[in-house]
């Protein structure tokens, strides 16, 4: 590792505090739907805003970076997710509330910078093995937000998830200033030249593939975090606290998948790999409509959905090794873009089935979005050149 390697951790944690932040609110959407007056078609645009703002800032965070560098990025954007996180703790209304939670997706860049860090420093099955090594990192913050941000409301008050947001984002930014080192030592020119550069990425075969796989298997969590605290408030009758522990079920399949794919990378093709994602994508779901319709408890619902994890686990790191190598003098701009396409579809669908899910039945409208978007994802794998 040379003097201007950031270590792991660094690019685990800006990595993983876009999802922490994203999830940890979750378990408390029925009580800030409470705090602010609003319905849960409403609330839960706190999620979609988040994504939306998330889907911009990774569009123009990987060129950013590729003319000016990581680190400099990597400071402005989080400098903002702090004033954000405290600005959505003052929040008086919730059209202010969704505002700064509109802003705390700069929160994203950190996601976007590890990725292309990785293609900076390793290449070939070391960048899978270290995306699967970093992605087990960032799986902390699903597995302990939305158990943390349901405790936080239960013994604190929702709003104080903002509070911890501050705080945490104040840690990340002094490590930012003492371990992120620069990576990028081939800048581009000027950004115009750059987006001159566009249709050699926009073009590539190599590209879009997995990009594809990579938007509609990351768009699941967007979906289930949204639908699966309906489904536990209003048909299981849980609290936040206990809500938040069942969606911390979810990392347990996707760390154990991002462990097995650094082994097996070597040994099986990426299209092997990702359309065995993709299938675990639709069985998981499939799982829990039936067993929903044997059993009443909640575990019948939560508990398939590790194996819909556990598939994500292995298409991640394959799909991302894969999309920053596609062109790697624009590998910053082939995360950015490809991050944003991502998070723009996790907004959609996730913004559909909120504003559909207290209209119809809930497990129901809640599984077959999941299973849709495993379809999808399995037809894009087949696209993909080894």
């Amino acid at each position: 590792m040379s003097r201007s390697t950031p270590s792991n951790i660094t690019l685990s944690a800006i990595a993983g505090i876009y999802i922490l932040a994203q999830v940890i609110i979750v378990p408390a959407l029925p009580d800030l739907g409470t705090i602010f007056s609003s319905d849960y078609r409403t609330i839960q645009l706190s999620v979609s805003a988040f994504s939306i703002g998330a889907a911009i800032v990774n569009l123009i965070a990987g060129p950013l970076s590729d003319r000016f560098g990581r680190r400099p990025i990597a400071i402005s954007f989080f400098i903002i997710f702090i004033l954000s996180s405290l600005g959505s703790f003052f929040s008086e209304n919730i059209y202010v509330f969704l505002f700064f939670r509109f802003l705390q997706a700069t929160s994203a860049a950190g996601m976007v910078l590890a990725r292309v860090i990785v293609g900076d420093i390793y290449k070939g099955n070391k960048a899978t093995i270290m995306f699967g090594y970093i992605s087990t990192i960032m799986a902390i913050g699903p597995l302990v937000g939305p158990l943390l941000g349901g405790l936080i409301s239960d013994y604190f008050g929702s709003m104080q998830i903002f509070n911890f947001l501050t705080a945490l984002g104040f840690f990340l930014f002094v490590l930012i200033i003492v371990d992120l080192k620069e990576t990028n030592f081939h800048r581009s020119k000027s950004m115009l030249n750059q987006i001159r550069s566009y249709p050699l990425l926009l073009s590539s075969m190599k590209f879009w593939p997995p990009t594809l796989v990579s938007a509609f298997s990351f768009s699941i969590f967007g979906i289930f975090f949204v639908g699966a605290p309906f489904v536990a408030a209003k048909i299981y009758n849980l609290s936040p606290s206990q809500i938040g522990l069942l969606l911390a079920l979810m990392p347990l399949g996707f760390v154990p998948g991002n462990i097995i794919v650094g082994r097996l990378v070597s040994r099986f093709s990426i299209r092997l790999l990702l359309i065995l994602g993709s299938v675990l994508l639709i069985i998981g779901p499939v799982l829990s409509l039936l067993t929903t319709n044997l059993y009443t408890h909640q575990l019948s619902f939560f508990v398939p959905m590790i194996i819909m994890a556990f598939g994500t686990g292995v298409i991640w790191p394959v799909a991302n090794t894969a999309i920053v190598q596609a062109v790697p003098s624009l590998a910053g701009s082939a995360s950015g873009i490809s991050s944003a396409l991502m998070v723009t579809i996790s907004a959609i669908s996730s913004g559909v089935l909120g504003w559909n899910i207290e209209n119809s039945d809930p497990i129901l409208t809640l599984v077959s979005m999941l299973i849709l978007v495993g379809v999808t994802t399995l037809a894009s794998s087949f696209f993909i050149k080894n």
